[in-house]
């Protein structure tokens, strides 16, 4: 995924329409082939760049997510803890 975008509102409705597929299909498809939902593909993606972002940065937890597309800090918090075990305050606090 080009992470350069990451901080783009992603669509699968888009995401379909740029590979000429129905959104069902191509959720479908993407599910058969790689085992995972493409919603939960790019969450883990956008938190992949969270925890590149959160380690060497001073910017804030809510910039970040504001960065990333979540729709409120609580939101990149449970979401990161979900994919990442902890908060992303417990991550920076392991970090140092």
């Amino acid at each position: 995924m080009d992470l350069r975008r990451l901080s783009e509102p992603i669509s699968i409705a888009d995401i379909a329409a740029a590979l000429y597929m129905s959104r069902g299909y191509l959720c479908e498809k993407f599910k058969k082939e790689s085992g995972s939902t493409l919603s939960d593909f790019i969450l883990s993606a956008k938190i992949d760049e969270a925890t590149r972002l959160l380690s060497p940065t001073d910017k804030s937890i809510s910039a970040i997510g504001e960065y990333l597309g979540f729709s409120s800090q609580s939101h990149l918090g449970n979401t990161f803890k979900k994919y990442i075990g902890v908060t992303p305050k417990r991550f920076c606090e392991q970090r140092r």
